[in-house]
């Protein structure tokens, strides 16, 4: 096998070895021990499997340029942050090798090792972020270019006290934040009244779309304002200059474990250049000039979704 130059040094023992046009890596599996010196820490890619629920080798990846973009790792390196050092088994970077996202662990879930064996090798971390410092198991931490938490993401068992631009509120899931650190979205861990345009409307999604605090219910503009939020406990009542109601409320669904369960789907609602818009319908918006709202309790028992069927 021909030793693979790369900016990074020579790697003399490699395998699926893939390459762009140009002729530089795209990805490749290494299989031997290699250190690579990166802008934040020396690392070392994973080049054998180990009996912490990673059963598979998987590649590196690179830029075109050259740079690598993601490195699974041999073993948990001390990544140089804003915030300190942090350890990670999984680093991803931009184009220009600084830091993207990381992951302090990297197992592989399957139906031997499985989301609890994770969850009880994870370490709690400490950071010193703009909404308070916070301490829990994180899934993973992603990065502005000028090295600001751009989100994380918490584990499903964790929540959190964060200050938002409504009051300090416990938080599942995760925060996201804008690049000059004030907070972009938030994961409610339980309802929170709100004061929106519209009226005080309880926010809380009991199913939050995917497992990633990138995006997250409640929504803010830069300047603190409320953009968006889920309710899963008031309907909405819109008017008309003629008197003319429409109504907004949670709706229901199937539960996945039984026909004669229902869950409760929460109502969306978005707040869009003087327009508010219910459940990401472009044909549900309406004018705050030309329409008047009122904000009820939802009268139904709202029923959260379960997915482990006995």
């Amino acid at each position: 096998m021909e030793a693979l130059k790369t900016k990074y040094g020579i790697i003399p023992d490699y395998q699926n070895l893939e390459k762009y046009a140009s002729g530089n890596p795209a990805s490749l599996i290494f299989t031997e021990r290699v250190e690579i010196k990166t802008p934040v820490g020396v690392i070392v890619p994973q080049y054998s499997v180990d009996d912490h629920g990673r059963r598979i080798l998987k590649p590196v990846n690179f830029y075109n340029n050259g740079n690598i973009k993601k490195a699974p790792l041999q073993e948990a390196a001390d990544i140089e942050t804003q915030y300190g050092k942090i350890s990670a088994e999984l680093v991803m970077f931009y184009n220009d090798e600084l830091l993207k996202k990381l992951f302090p662990l990297n197992g592989k879930l399957s139906g031997y090792w499985g989301e609890k064996d994770e969850y009880a090798l994870a370490k709690a971390l400490e950071l010193q972020l703009p909404c308070g410092p916070i301490k829990a198991k994180i899934i993973n931490l992603v990065f502005y270019k000028n090295g600001n938490i751009k989100s994380l993401t918490l584990w499903p068992q964790e929540t959190v006290e964060a200050k938002t631009p409504l009051r300090t509120m416990r938080i599942r899931v995760g925060i996201s934040f804008y690049e000059d650190g004030s907070i972009k979205s938030v994961e409610p861990a339980e309802p929170y009244v709100v004061e929106t345009k519209i009226g005080e409307i309880s926010a809380y999604d009991n199913d939050p779309e995917g497992i990633m605090g990138d995006i997250n219910s409640v929504q803010f503009d830069s300047q603190g304002e409320v953009t968006a939020l889920s309710t899963i406990n008031n309907v909405i009542i819109v008017k008309n200059a003629s008197g003319e109601e429409v109504r907004y409320a949670p709706s229901e669904k199937e539960s996945l474990c039984s026909e004669r369960v229902t869950i409760t789907v929460p109502l969306q609602i978005e707040f869009i250049n003087g327009k508010v818009r219910f459940n990401k319908s472009g044909s549900d918006e309406y004018n705050f000039l030309e329409y008047s709202f009122k904000v009820i309790q939802y009268k139904k028992k709202a029923v959260d979704p379960f997915y482990v069927c006995s």
